[in-house]
């Protein structure tokens, strides 16, 4: 059933959990997405960004995204991952998104805030959630070949600061984390984070975390966090069952069907260890 994405991430921010938010890049990550957050009865975020929607088909990626999404009964957020711009909000909420992000980090504070709060005034006429990030997260978003180490960590009073001005439902610092595939293993700045999490209300969001090893993504939902944005994980599994399959099989629904197994396996390792499984 579709809801906002506020909506899931208040009840979880409540009670002490994290929610899985996955990026579906085609039919069949999308599919497993939501059978597995079905079978574990875990509310969960589907997600995908402009660059996906241009190349999928932007009416057919968000008519199949609402379809499939109506039809499992935990609760499902559809959002608009990573739009640097108000064009593809303002077509996200004209097609049935209930979560829209608009990107304005690598601009300068002031012109973030206003981009920003352009952007949650529509979103919020339109009873749709809103995030917005701030800092440099990093990497390559929707590339799985260069990830790097990110710099430019959010500052906890422009973050405070940001939020006040813009209202928006959600927010992402940078902590250290970075999009795509790590070349060493991240460095979360957990103190950085209590004091973002001390300073506002609203629910937080890691990005950058395919890859992260689970003892720190525990650590982080632990000090705050409340979204977990994964997406190369899952495009990485469906790209080695893929080709695997492809050895011995040419049916496509054949093909589609073992690689789902594999997606789902990611999807639920992370559902767990959000510590959101049952929660819907």
């Amino acid at each position: 059933m579709l809801t906002t994405s506020l909506e899931i991430l208040q009840r979880a921010q409540k009670n002490g959990y994290a929610v899985g938010a996955f990026n579906f890049h085609n039919l069949e990550i999308l599919q497993s997405i939501l059978e597995t957050a079905e079978a574990e009865r875990a509310p969960v975020i589907i997600q995908t960004t402009p660059t996906y929607l241009e190349n999928m088909g932007a009416s057919a990626a968000a008519g199949m995204a609402r379809a499939a999404a109506a039809a499992v009964k935990v609760p499902v957020a559809l959002h608009l991952d990573h739009s640097d711009n108000l064009k593809w909000i303002i077509w996200a909420l004209a097609n049935g998104f209930t979560s829209v992000m608009i990107d304005g980090s690598r601009l300068p504070l002031n012109e973030n805030i206003a981009i920003t709060t352009r952007a949650t005034k529509a979103a919020h006429a339109a009873g749709v959630t809103i995030e917005a990030e701030i800092g440099s997260i990093g990497g390559v978003e929707d590339s799985a070949e260069t990830g790097h180490s990110p710099s430019g960590l959010a500052d906890p009073y422009e973050s405070q600061r940001f939020v006040l001005e813009s209202g928006i439902d959600l927010l992402a610092p940078a902590l250290g984390t970075a999009h795509g595939i790590y070349k060493s293993t991240p460095k979360i700045d957990y103190d950085r984070l209590a004091q973002i999490h001390n300073l506002i209300q609203v629910p937080l969001v890691l990005h950058g975390g395919s890859g992260v090893p689970d003892q720190m993504v525990l650590e982080a939902v632990a000090k705050g966090i409340t979204k977990v944005n994964i997406g190369t994980e899952l495009k990485v599994a469906w790209a080695r069952s893929i080709t695997e399959t492809l050895k011995s099989e040419t049916e496509p629904w054949k093909v589609a069907v073992k690689v789902r197994a594999a997606v789902r396996e990611v999807v639920r390792h992370k559902i767990a260890l959000c510590g959101n499984k049952g929660k819907a």
